[in-house]
């Protein structure tokens, strides 16, 4: 994967801002890979100052491309720098409440932005579906994921936020 560098920053008047790419590799030990997507991938992982403490949870960290990137022979157009500030800007407004993400810190770099949220140990909706495919989800499952998803649509409602892709695999569920 190559990736053409952009200068312009795009996290820096963010709350959550931490730093650079070396700050974030200072931080952070990144662990395995859990998803790949067209504009980068998600990987686990783990806060260095406090690996020993069995009470911290590992983090997801969504590694957004600036530039162009090249992938099984397909060039990917980047995405423009307004839509991941307004990505990031979101996350840090919806705060974690109502089941939407809890973002925890951003990195930029002049290649990338890192996007650290809790992680959703369950994966995404569409797997914990295909899971349960033989024997069905049951009703209390349906009402609790129904209830959770429309709690997290009105708490972005009330802050003018409309989802426009809510699907099965851009839902994650929590163990």
């Amino acid at each position: 994967m190559g990736c053409a560098s952009s200068k312009a920053a795009i996290t820096s008047e963010i709350g959550c801002h931490r730093g650079g790419h070396k700050d974030y590799l200072e931080r952070y030990y990144e662990d395995r890979v859990l998803g790949k997507g067209e504009f980068g991938l998600v990987r686990l992982v783990h806060d260095v100052d406090r690996r020993n403490d069995p009470d911290v949870e590992p983090l997801a960290c969504k590694e957004l491309k600036k530039g162009f990137t090249f992938r099984d022979n397909t060039l990917y157009t980047p995405l423009k720098p307004e839509v991941i500030e307004r990505e990031c800007r979101i996350l840090h407004m919806l705060a974690g409440k109502h089941y939407t993400l809890h973002l925890e810190a951003l990195y930029e770099s002049p290649s990338a932005v890192y996007v650290l949220t809790e992680l959703c140990s369950g994966g995404e909706m569409m797997e914990y579906v295909t899971k349960a495919y033989p024997s069905g989800i049951r009703t209390e499952d349906v009402s609790r994921i129904s209830y959770q998803l429309l709690s997290a649509v009105d708490h972005c409602a009330k802050h003018g936020v409309i989802h426009r892709d809510i699907k099965p695999a851009n839902i994650m569920v929590r163990r």
